[in-house]
């Protein structure tokens, strides 16, 4: 009965949603020559779509035909979108043949780099992504879900919210505002409600993962847990494991383009959601790297009609799977990437110049992901770098894996850097969001 509402609901309100999810599941079902077929298909629909409406793009792809995309390595003819590109021509990129009301305004977070305004689109049914993903993980979108995030509604807009969401129960801790007083009132209502998922800010799971492994708690119930916003270290998923015991999945998205790529119940590398986004990994001149290299992720998105995304930089780096690992158990030809593991601008380097990326050092403990509950690596403007540490009393060496990481950086950037080592009790994230990596450096 729940679930015959639930759908009835979105049939009524959201009746895009419904459809793009009945084309989702007739697209996983394609083999890898079909899906190319539809990806080139989409992309050629949604250049000649923003060419047509757009002025921004009218006056970008003026010197680019149709015709000049012939297959998908033609993708690379067109222009990068970088973010200063948004800031300086805004309302340009708004199409001009859809109502504006249909532009739904979003603001990226700052918290590893500069805010951003950008519209999404009211009528593109991207509930149908998500609806998808917890498919994949074995529960339903009618399931009763509790969210750790930031800017929690309060007050009419909650209880606006309450009755939207019915019959499905959606209650959240505000990762802002994480005390004991918070996440025991959390706590009474995940034994209340008994949601199936736990979904939040990768730093602020954690956070509440071990307040319950201190205090004993078990939250029994919970079919997954599913964070984002931030590199997820294999130690963090353990923590987290260890108090919900269920299996913990890591996704994929930005502000900018929800629901770009996510985990199977596999978890050998994250599916791109390829019917619905096209996802690069270019260079520096935005040239598309071989699989298994990384470099910064570039994103065209299908479903956004009212302020096009064509290939976005948005400040991530990462890198698809070698072509061996891209063959899943679970049957679907989606390629994947590996977790996304840094930004563009989370990197530590020398007074040579020698610069280590943020996606190689947000992984150095995960060879020992028992050694260290949370770590976090800060290079000051004087070059100096603190390696911040909590340590993990259960395990006997976490001491020494801890120094072998400091002498590990040091090897990396040279012995006359300033690199300490700081044993500390808690990191504190930006209300949430975990930063593995912090540089001072004003030209990082």
């Amino acid at each position: 009965m729940k679930i015959f509402v639930f759908y009835l609901k979105y049939i009524v309100i959201r009746f895009r949603s419904i459809i793009k999810l009945n084309d989702t599941r007739k697209n996983e079902s394609l083999s890898r020559e079909k899906l190319d077929d539809l990806v080139l298909l989409k992309l050629k629909k949604i250049f000649t779509y923003a060419k047509s409406n757009s002025p921004y793009y009218a006056e970008k792809f003026k010197d680019i035909s149709i015709s000049d995309i012939r297959t998908l390595s033609d993708w690379n003819k067109l222009p990068v979108l970088t973010k200063e590109d948004i800031r300086n021509n805004f309302d340009d990129i708004i199409v001009s043949n859809i109502n504006k009301s249909r532009l739904r305004e979003v603001t990226t977070g700052g918290s590893t780099g500069q805010p951003l305004k950008v519209y999404h689109d009211r009528a593109n049914g991207v509930d149908a992504l998500g609806w998808r993903a917890l498919k994949w993980w074995g529960v339903h979108p009618s399931d009763n879900i509790a969210f750790i995030y930031r800017k929690v509604k309060t007050g009419i807009k909650a209880k606006i919210n309450y009755l939207l969401w019915l019959p499905t129960k959606r209650f959240f801790l505000d990762a802002a505002m994480m005390t004991p007083e918070t996440m025991d009132i959390f706590i009474e209502r995940i034994h209340k409600d008994k949601p199936k998922v736990i979904n939040g800010y990768v730093g602020a799971v954690v956070e509440f993962s071990k307040y319950c492994i201190a205090n004993k708690i078990e939250l029994s119930g919970v079919k997954a847990v599913w964070v984002t916003a931030a590199p997820l270290s294999e130690s963090h998923r353990k923590i987290i494991n260890d108090a919900f015991g269920c299996p913990v999945f890591d996704q994929y998205g930005c502000s900018e383009v929800y629901w770009i790529a996510v985990e199977c119940k596999h978890q050998n590398g994250l599916h791109v959601f390829e019917d619905s986004r096209y996802l690069e990994i270019v260079d520096d001149d935005n040239m598309n790297v071989d699989d298994g290299l990384y470099g910064s992720v570039t994103i065209t998105d299908f479903e956004n009609l009212a302020f096009p995304f064509i290939r976005y930089v948005n400040g991530d780096r990462g890198r698809y799977l070698f072509k061996k690992e891209q063959v899943c158990e679970c049957g679907i030809s989606y390629k994947k990437i590996d977790k996304i593991k840094g930004r563009i601008s989370e990197c530590i380097r020398n007074h040579d110049g020698v610069i280590v990326a943020g996606e190689y050092l947000t992984t150095i403990f995960d060879d020992h992901p028992n050694a260290v509950s949370d770590f976090q690596i800060k290079q000051c403007n004087d070059f100096s770098v603190i390696l911040s540490c909590v340590i993990n009393k259960g395990c006997d060496n976490s001491l020494q894996v801890c120094e072998s990481k400091l002498e590990l950086l040091r090897g990396l950037l040279g012995s006359n850097l300033n690199i300490s080592l700081c044993i500390i009790d808690k990191i504190n994230h930006d209300a949430g969001k975990t930063r593995f990596i912090i540089s001072e450096i004003e030209d990082a």
